[in-house]
């Protein structure tokens, strides 16, 4: 990844690193903060890693601890992610003129890097937690920066009486609404549940649109993607008459263990758009008919590629789904065989011959579930 040199310098004078791996993270925490609390927030990282129950506001509590903790944290997991940020940044400099505000902004590092590269505008950040405002606060000082503040608030209760030219979010909305998502399916009918993604924002796109101006600009990047979330995120803004722009993209950066997606949402009022058709056009550009996915573009295969009807199977306990097949003819009359469960989703495209083979494997998985605990239901779009 080319990163502009503005950026790069900004990242590299706060510490924002990349990180190889977990050996050499704690270490070098230890060495910035103190052992005990290298080994709490190792013990802390592990327990979220290993699918204990989240507790959003003690993590950000302890990584807030200190701002040199708190960046360098931050450098392990998102310092590629940052970089991104950055570049988007810069290459939507005239759409950040006025007052901007930046939403659930922790530390303060994106706030600091738009107020320091854009020194005409005004930035407002904001975050419910009081040890990140702090830091953020330090942060600016540090640099000198008169153009920016931190309001300590609730994204939800959050009435600042003003409108702003943009509103930013970044990597906040999936911490923000996790008490909101907790509970909704990550498969099944992808109408069904990215409406329910949409309800489960439409309190943060809200606070969106209580703060824009009628002619303001939203950028957004987060964790939900195509997987789950974006379509229902871009939906939700739109309720809003907030519309997501063709413009809108998936993202790819390198963590301190491996590459993750992003969705890159921009959007505004004055032009009227469809949430499922930006997001099928953003998908579409990175799509290849005939090809077997894994994750998010599996789905987006059985939805854009088939030719005719799509039958699928949801296996159902406790009104979540746990696993979905589904079968369909693409358009250039390949077999298609799509299995997901919470864990990965793939699709298989197959000549026709091979049907009977991809039955029997669907039909000996579908066996494995048995029917006085799961319900399978059957249905075509």
């Amino acid at each position: 990844m080319q990163v502009y040199p503005q950026v790069e310098e900004y990242m590299n004078k706060i510490g924002l690193k990349y990180i190889k791996n977990g050996n050499e993270f704690i270490a070098g925490l230890a060495m910035r903060t103190d052992r005990a609390y290298a080994k709490e927030m190792a013990a802390e990282l592990n327990s979220r890693a290993e699918g204990a129950p989240k507790n959003n506001t003690r993590f950000y509590e302890l990584k807030n601890r200190s701002l040199e903790g708190s960046v360098y944290i931050s450098a392990a997991f998102d310092s590629g992610v940052f970089r991104h940020i950055g570049n988007i940044i810069i290459d939507c400099g005239e759409k950040l003129g006025g007052k901007v505000l930046d939403l659930c902004c922790d530390c303060g590092i994106v706030t600091c890097f738009m107020a320091k590269n854009f020194p005409e505008s005004h930035f407002v950040g904001i975050d419910i937690n009081e040890s990140a405002i702090k830091n953020a606060k330090e942060l600016a000082e540090w640099f000198g920066l008169s153009n920016v503040e931190f309001v300590c608030s609730d994204v939800y209760e959050l009435d600042l009486g003003e409108k702003f030219n943009a509103v930013t979010s970044f990597r906040s909305l999936l911490d923000a609404a996790d008490k909101k998502t907790k509970g909704l399916n990550f498969i099944g009918d992808r109408d069904k549940r990215e409406e329910s993604y949409k309800e489960a924002f439409s309190d943060f796109a809200d606070a969106v649109d209580r703060h824009l101006a009628d002619d303001g600009f939203v950028l957004s990047v987060e964790r939900y993607t195509a997987e789950y979330g974006w379509l229902g995120w871009m939906a939700a803004l739109g309720e809003k008459g907030i519309y997501a722009t063709a413009d809108s993209h998936l993202m790819r950066a390198q963590d301190i263990s491996s590459v993750k997606e992003y969705s890159v949402t921009y959007a505004k009022r004055d032009e009227k758009t469809d949430a499922l058709e930006v997001f099928t056009e953003a998908m579409a550009k990175d799509f290849k008919a005939g090809t077997g996915y894994d994750g998010g573009m599996a789905e987006f295969a059985i939805y854009y590629d088939s030719d005719g009807e799509i039958k699928l199977y949801d296996v159902i306990k406790n009104n979540r789904v746990i696993h979905q097949f589904a079968f369909a003819v693409s358009k250039k009359g390949k077999g298609m065989y799509y299995d997901a469960s919470n864990d990965n989703r793939k699709i298989k495209y197959y000549n026709m011959k091979k049907h009977e083979t991809m039955l029997s494997d669907f039909e000996k998985k579908l066996a494995l579930y048995d029917r006085d605990v799961y319900e399978v239901v059957e249905y075509t779009k």
